[in-house]
């Protein structure tokens, strides 16, 4: 869920309980500090459970980060990028193939 879209559940549960609302930067900030928990506690488990499945995975996936010497980019960041062309001379070699 969005910030926005957890501020204003926040704000819909407070009126449906007719509790006085606070100022909008104090609820904005308590709606932070919850992302924030939930958010740790979701990195915590998935942590755990890729450790568990493979105790060197952890560090696998620390090692795509890092950018080798000479490189423009890391391991990550080349696996996250689709194709940035297609080869169209492959493509008119396999066509012709079959005349």
């Amino acid at each position: 869920m969005t910030a926005s879209g957890l501020f204003n559940q926040a704000v819909g549960w407070l009126r449906r309980h007719r509790v006085l609302l606070p100022g909008v930067s104090v609820l904005e900030r308590k709606v932070s500090e919850v992302r924030a928990v939930a958010e740790k506690r979701l990195h915590a488990t998935v942590a755990r459970a890729a450790h568990r499945a493979d105790a060197a995975l952890p560090g696998d996936l620390v090692a795509t980060l890092v950018t080798p010497e000479g490189a423009r980019f890391s391991e990550l960041e080349r696996l996250r990028r689709p194709p940035t062309r297609t080869i169209g001379h492959g493509v008119r070699a396999v066509a012709g193939a079959g005349r």
